[in-house]
């Protein structure tokens, strides 16, 4: 996962980074990819790393990761909402596909994805809107994530 890529000017501008993001990148000097998502964290710029981590990982890693984050914030949604399980669902296909990627699981994830990502932009307008929101779009990217898989 990016340990030995270097974070070059050519590689954050082919990744479309921000010009604060390549700036700080110039001063940091050449990098790693692992130095520099530490270095990020180490100066409190978590929204950067966050960015860094996601691009230098491998495919499945990513899913992963999205899965992983997902399940961070679908306990707060489902509090408010015990029985809407449409987020949870996403996630749970985002793994299957994740596991087996057939054809059938990718359609799964993708339908999963497509539902939790309708519900995230009417959870927008909810008084939990933050809750809401960071459920269904972090499923809605972990399952549409692992239906992209090859």
């Amino acid at each position: 996962m990016g340990g030995k890529m270097k974070i070059t000017l050519e590689w954050l501008q082919a990744k479309n980074a921000c010009q604060s993001g390549i700036d700080y990148a110039i001063e940091s000097g050449e990098l790693s990819g692992i130095d520099m998502v530490k270095k990020l964290i180490t100066d409190e710029k978590l929204t950067w790393a966050n960015w860094l981590i996601v691009r230098i990982m491998e495919y499945q890693h990513f899913v992963a990761y999205a899965i992983y984050a997902a399940e961070q914030v679908v306990k707060i949604y489902e509090t408010k909402h015990p029985t809407d399980n449409i987020p949870r669902l996403a996630i749970e296909a985002a793994k299957k596909c994740l596991k087996n990627p057939t054809p059938e699981n990718k359609a799964a994830a993708s339908y999963a994805a497509a539902a939790a990502a309708a519900y995230a932009d009417a959870a927008y307008a909810d008084a939990d809107a933050a809750a809401a929101a960071a459920s269904y779009a972090a499923a809605a990217d972990a399952a549409d994530a692992a239906a992209a898989a090859a």
